[in-house]
């Protein structure tokens, strides 16, 4: 009897070895690990219940944890069974998610920057992997999915109140645009939202594991009615790397955690052109996703050059041809949504005063910023030039008395901060801050 104990707590201490890279946590501390049995046969079984049933690091814990307890002595076989975390579902159920696994909103807060585009390719990425996909266009004013998808005037059925998607090669969709054909949508806004709440809760989708959602630009009424009719499980940002576009993400990412859904990451579209002939990158619009990455501290999961043939997505093979890009950005996508998922992931403890910003950090470690300088590192679009990065903001027209309206965590990645002298479009990454104000042990 000892020496089955024995090995049960040796058993617990191996699976402590076993790190998860996102979270940066063992998967017993983490709570992935349910069950544990062993019986006198030498035979050990086990259950792991992953963030999301796709996780991509299921492969890499199964092989680590068959070997590191195979060494133990006494351990001759090893079983494990995989189950997921159930969706926690909010009070926003239009759609059925007991039947929908991810819901995910495509947005860009500008038009022209490849969003619909992007949507199309990545629901095909993702049916490539299997996975059972549903691409829904709420760009009321100006659905593009019946190009994209080589759609003339598609019949769509209704059976009693449902409306049936169209199914497309293994792909179901839906948008307003085979409704309309070529006729303008001539809608105010909340007519606009109407249309939006009748296709969300008539269309029959039945068993999705994504549901990808392509929002139309901006962040206006269909934005809003999507939130508030909707649970969903984050929201990319489709940008390109020209000025104009970069100014507006900021505005994304605030809409979006104001309402509570997790910006999941930004996927940087016609980044490059990459010559034929000498394999030479040309930067034509200018490199920004550094700029990205350092302003708001999310993930890049993508960047995506100039390609050809990159607006057909008619076929289920559509894209293949470049399908390094999509395994990258389906993977880094899946992860993200597993971190969220995890709801371990902690963001540092602040305190402010009149003239002092604290920032606690989770080694026992504290920022003491001063307002003044605070205000005065803002890299937004206002206070930074985007095409030469140069301070537009005088210091020295910083009220030295300056103080904080609000501030708000995005995700756990930033906070955004309102200041008394009127400037609202802050936002400061956790990792900018720490390299900004070096923390100190307390």
């Amino acid at each position: 009897m000892n020496d089955f104990t024995d090995i049960r707590n040796n058993i617990i201490s191996v699976l402590k070895t076993v790190i998860d890279p996102d979270l940066n946590k063992d998967i017993v501390s983490a709570g992935f690990v349910k069950n544990v049995d062993f019986s006198e046969n030498g035979k050990v079984s086990l259950t792991i219940e992953l963030t999301i049933p796709t996780c991509p690091l299921q492969n890499k814990f199964k092989q680590e944890i068959e070997d590191k307890l195979k060494a133990i002595v006494g351990i001759r076989e090893v079983e494990i069974k995989f189950t997921s975390r159930k969706h926690l579902l909010t009070q926003r159920t239009t759609i059925n998610r007991e039947q929908i696994q991810n819901i995910i909103a495509v947005s860009a807060c500008k038009g022209g920057v490849g969003k619909s585009t992007v949507s199309a390719f990545l629901a095909r990425a993702l049916q490539r992997r299997n996975q059972r996909v549903g691409l829904l266009d709420l760009d009321i004013y100006g659905p593009s999915l019946p190009t994209l998808l080589n759609l003339s005037s598609p019949e769509v059925i209704m059976l009693g109140e449902k409306i049936i998607p169209v199914e497309v090669n293994g792909l179901k969709t839906m948008s307003l645009g085979y409704l309309l054909g070529d006729s303008p949508a001539v809608l105010r806004g909340p007519l606009a939202s109407n249309y939006v709440i009748q296709i969300l809760r008539q269309t029959e989708w039945e068993h999705l594991d994504f549901l990808i959602i392509d929002l139309p630009p901006g962040t206006g009424d269909i934005q809003i009615t999507l939130v508030q009719q909707v649970s969903l499980d984050g929201a990319l940002i489709v940008t390109t790397p020209h000025t104009l576009s970069l100014v507006d993400v900021a505005r994304g990412i605030l809409m979006f955690e104001k309402v509570q859904v997790p910006v999941l990451g930004i996927i940087e579209n016609m980044s490059f052109f990459e010559c034929d002939n000498c394999g030479k990158k040309h930067h034509i619009f200018g490199k920004g996703i550094d700029s990205l990455q350092n302003r708001f501290g999310i993930t890049t999961l993508a960047q995506i050059p100039i390609l050809k043939n990159f607006w057909d997505a008619s076929k289920r093979d559509s894209g293949i041809e470049y399908e390094t890009i999509w395994e990258e950005l389906v993977e880094k996508l899946l992860r993200e949504i597993g971190k969220r998922r995890a709801n371990i992931l902690k963001s540092p403890r602040i305190e402010t005063t009149d003239k002092i910003m604290k920032v606690f950090w989770e080694d026992s470690t504290i920022s003491e910023i001063p307002l003044v300088e605070l205000r005065r590192a803002c890299k937004c679009a206002y206070c930074v030039d985007e095409l030469t990065n140069k301070p537009l903001l005088n210091p020295n027209t910083t009220p030295p008395n300056i103080t904080i309206l609000e501030i708000n965590q995005l995700g756990h990645y930033a906070i955004s901060v309102a200041w008394s002298d009127g400037h609202t479009s802050s936002i400061y990454p956790w990792d900018y801050l720490k390299s900004l104000f070096p923390p100190k042990r307390i």
